[in-house]
């Protein structure tokens, strides 16, 4: 009920709420088509079918109708003036595909330290599309959370050009890398939006090195409109990318596996 409330509390009145209703079972359907008997603006579509994840973003796109788009997640929020905020960043720079701002993150429902990794890291705004990619895949590296491209305003026109998530698992790795080579970003320094973090599933590793090659090789092939010289220094700035995610990746399990056997201390 937030997520939509904060919606309707928005400074700027031109927007639609798609509701996609993927085949709810805990009085969300109700909830939802209140709200949508109350505020023309709200549109209800429950699924005709369960849905995956990535299925229910792309039902979400393409029922929506405006010039600009963002995914707005259930358990999420946003401070009455994201869109005016927003909109007026990504109308201010005619050029730019993607407007981000800082997000306030929460863990069991406490705050996390805010972080707004731009300044430090710089912005996915160069007129290079190989540029814009290695900044974003440095500030993947090194801000852990900061922006999130994927619950962003973009222009939607844009956005139709990607693969929108795709249907494997890191989806929003390989939207995120696309919408970098479509067009510079403007960031909106705000906490503008709350994003409630939840519990990440664990894969094996043989699993997670697959998937993580199969986005990598999915984002190297959106390079094609790019110079090969270009094409092969953003194909060795992935590789070297997925080797470092690889290396922690080891780190960390072998860290819990290390807590598992010694138990805890004192």
């Amino acid at each position: 009920m937030h997520a939509i409330e904060s919606v309707l509390s928005q400074t700027f009145e031109g927007w639609e709420l798609v509701i996609s209703d993927n085949r709810s079972t805990d009085g969300t359907t109700e909830i939802c088509a209140a709200f949508a008997s109350r505020d023309r603006r709200v549109r209800h579509l429950p699924t005709a079918r369960d849905l995956s994840i990535h299925e229910n973003f792309r039902a979400a796109f393409r029922h929506s109708r405006g010039t600009y788009f963002r995914w707005h997640g259930d358990d999420d929020g946003l401070e009455p003036h994201y869109a005016e905020r927003a909109l007026a960043a990504l109308e201010g720079s005619p050029r730019s595909v993607l407007c981000t701002t800082i997000q306030q993150y929460y863990s069991d429902g406490h705050p996390l330290p805010l972080s707004d990794p731009i300044p430090l890291l710089g912005g996915v705004d160069s007129p290079d599309p190989e540029i814009r990619l290695r900044t974003l895949l440095r500030l993947f590296q090194r801000a852990g959370l900061g922006i999130d491209p994927v619950y962003s305003l973009v222009r939607r026109d844009i956005a139709a050009q990607t693969g929108l998530q795709g249907s494997i698992r890191d989806g929003d790795f390989v939207y995120s890398c696309e919408m970098a080579l479509l067009g510079p970003w403007v960031h909106v320094p705000e906490v503008l939006a709350h994003r409630r973090l939840l519990p990440v599933a664990r894969t094996g590793i043989s699993r997670s090195i697959l998937q993580r090659e199969q986005s990598i090789l999915s984002v190297a092939r959106a390079t094609k409109g790019l110079t090969m010289r270009s094409r092969i220094r953003v194909c060795a700035a992935l590789v070297a990318f997925t080797a470092r995610e690889h290396a922690h990746g080891i780190r960390r399990r072998a860290r819990a596996m290390k807590d598992r056997l010694t138990g805890p201390r004192g």
